[in-house]
């Protein structure tokens, strides 16, 4: 009987769980209401046909694991998304494994550390994940981080 309680309350806790999960997640489309419904002042962001927003200019090329991408903004709004962006691009034509994504400023033009600005992993497939640890992310912009 200890047994079958054990389940009832793991079956209890998973349910609230997901109704917990379900209450957070929201169907607010912006699209649908009219200018008048939004608050004076307001705009929606602009969005490329893949819904993503458009990062600044920037390059990119993949050394071996390494995947360095230059750009001449240090926001790091910008700095997201141009992570983003090289991240949904390359996904799909690059081979299993761990890549680190190098972010650097273009008007350093090494690409050494001292221009860094962010830094990031892509991990494609399951060998991608397993040397990274996970899917991959953004691993933040570098404190003191600009582009001269």
């Amino acid at each position: 009987m200890k047994r079958r309680a054990q389940i009832v309350v793991l079956a209890a806790t998973a349910a609230a769980a997901a109704t917990a999960a379900l209450a957070g997640c929201s169907s607010d489309d912006d699209s649908k209401g009219t200018p008048a419904s939004r608050p004076a002042g307001t705009t929606k962001a602009a969005a490329t046909a893949t819904g993503f927003p458009e990062p600044p200019p920037f390059t990119y090329e993949v050394q071996g694991k390494e995947i360095r991408v230059a750009t001449g903004s240090a926001d790091p709004t910008d700095l997201v998304n141009t992570y983003n962006k090289v991240a949904r691009t390359l996904q799909s034509s690059l081979s299993e494994g761990g890549y680190w994504v190098r972010i650097n400023c273009t008007s350093g033009g090494t690409g050494k550390a001292d221009n860094r600005l962010a830094n990031g992993t892509l991990a494609v497939g399951q060998l991608g994940k397993a040397q990274i640890g996970g899917l991959g992310k953004f691993a933040g912009v570098l404190a003191g981080a600009h582009c001269p």
